[in-house]
């Protein structure tokens, strides 16, 4: 009998980036860490900057991701979310200048959207290191 799949799709603005059968999913949202399993009661929730961590078959992949909502339905994850990357596709160094680039302007005076935007920003770049360095192979 095949294993119970759940159906992924990752959306950001500019594409759709996957969308797979896949056996697990584990994501940090406000509330904490959550693991998605096959057929999981309907869901949303507001995501944070951070980790996601797809399993399937015997493979595990990992990826970066920003700020967003996740939507269980009928078997099926979406996550819309404005940065999603694959560990190994992320560039340490470029996003190590732009971590410097937006602490930098937090020290300067900003308008408030300014500051909100800047700071979202710094997230989203610890998030993708924080998910390279874990993975980094040894």
């Amino acid at each position: 009998m095949a294993m119970a799949e759940l159906h992924l799709k990752i959306v950001t603005p500019e594409k759709l980036i996957l969308d797979e059968e896949v056996s697990q999913v584990n994501v940090s949202t406000e509330e904490g860490e959550i693991g998605i399993l096959p057929h999981h009661a309907n869901l949303m929730a507001k995501l944070t900057p951070g980790e996601l961590v797809i399993k399937r078959g015997g493979k595990v992949d990992s990826m970066a991701i920003g700020d967003g909502f996740l939507q269980v339905a009928d078997n099926t994850l979406t996550i819309m979310t404005d940065l999603a990357t694959l560990a190994q596709d992320i560039d340490e160094r470029a996003v190590e200048e732009a971590r410097k680039r937006a602490e930098q302007a937090l020290s300067q005076t900003l308008s408030d959207e300014e500051y909100a935007e800047t700071l979202a920003n710094l997230e989203k770049s610890l998030a993708q290191l924080r998910v390279k360095r874990r993975h980094r192979v040894r």
